[in-house]
């Protein structure tokens, strides 16, 4: 069987990844500044919702202060992947009659958020919105599974829904975790490039469930 090798990628001029970098910024902090004026209205009947505004507000900390890289795609499906994957849980809102107890809820939510947090300070500023390499990271969190941050994401968005079951909040959830596989594949598609990222693959098998996924 023969293989086909791929050319490299090459590197965009500078004056486009300024403008990628940009945008990026640009767009993650509108949508924060969207979701801290829905969840602003919400904390006087459910202040647990400051806990997701903790946690998107050092996504845009980290947003400035991540590290600068030229291996960023430049696919316009990994930018759609992404923005939409990001956008979509931002338009949930609380309401219906809980399908579970408030511990049970909240702890789902408190133990995806640190979850998530976790994941975050072990990347810092390696941290981005679209598929890129800033550096292989395989220490904390991602030495358990691949896209830690993303299982964070998910075990959160369960709570979330189990103690607000509208069928919007189903549907938008449901959509930003299939968004989230197919924008986890597209950053294993840049980063599995990397010899490293290739051998941490090896020893790390499963993307987001240990011994399911």
């Amino acid at each position: 069987m023969e293989l086909a090798i791929k050319a490299p990628a090459k590197a965009p001029a500078a004056s486009t990844l300024r403008i990628i970098d940009l945008v990026e910024k640009v767009v993650i902090l509108v949508l924060f500044l969207g979701l801290a004026a829905r969840i602003g209205a919400t904390l006087g009947q459910r202040p647990f919702n400051a806990l997701l505004l903790a946690s998107d507000g050092i996504v845009v900390v980290m947003m400035v202060l991540r590290r600068r890289t030229e291996a960023v795609s430049q696919l316009p499906i990994d930018w759609m992947l992404a923005f939409a994957a990001t956008a979509a849980p931002l338009m949930a809102r609380g309401g219906g009659n809980a399908l579970v107890g408030d511990a049970l809820g909240y702890g789902l939510m408190a133990a995806g958020l640190c979850l998530s947090l976790y994941a975050k300070a072990a990347l810092w500023r390696s941290f981005g919105l679209v598929a890129a390499n800033r550096g292989v990271k395989s220490s904390g969190p991602y030495r358990l599974v691949r896209h830690p941050m993303y299982l964070g994401y998910t075990i959160t968005q369960i709570g979330f829904v189990l103690l607000n079951p509208l069928w919007t909040n189903a549907a938008l959830y449901g959509s930003a975790f299939l968004l989230q596989i197919l924008r986890l594949r597209a950053e294993e598609d840049l980063l599995s490039q990397d010899p490293a990222y290739a051998a941490y693959m090896q020893t790390t098998r499963f993307r987001l469930l240990p011994g399911v996924f």
